[in-house]
């Protein structure tokens, strides 16, 4: 798996209703943001799945063959208004045994996409990269 920076923010809009981690681990919520990002993403012309819950937070799947890219959200420290997205690419077993791994440019393509989406909304403050 390879992954890029983590972004953290800070924004009220994303609030999930109770119960909402009821498919994640206690605590960790994020869809709402989840599908806010793949809305934006989708107005972007990329292809995007439905959100999918993990035990870490939420998911959204990006189409970009021969790889599957995803975006990974959720709330920093249980807290409803801290944020924490990072994208990563999941590719192939042969891809990987035999070191032709070329996610890079599409993984980095979908970083740049999810980060312009962040800046452009003024309800989202603190936007940081976080090394991970």
């Amino acid at each position: 798996m390879k992954k890029n920076v983590l972004l953290e923010f800070e924004s009220a809009a994303f609030a999930d209703s109770p119960g909402a981690d009821q498919h994640t681990n206690p605590g960790v919520v994020g869809k709402a943001l989840a599908q806010w990002l793949a809305e934006q993403l989708r107005a972007q012309g990329l292809i995007v799945g439905q959100v999918v819950a993990e035990d870490f937070g939420w998911l959204v799947p990006v189409e970009a063959k021969p790889h599957l890219l995803f975006v990974a959200c959720a709330n920093a420290e249980e807290t409803n208004n801290r944020w924490r997205v990072f994208t990563f690419a999941e590719s192939g077993l042969l891809s990987r045994l035999f070191g032709r791994d070329n996610s890079a440019e599409p993984l980095a393509f979908l970083f740049a996409a999810v980060k312009q989406a962040l800046q452009s909304d003024p309800a989202i403050q603190g936007l940081r990269e976080v090394a991970a």
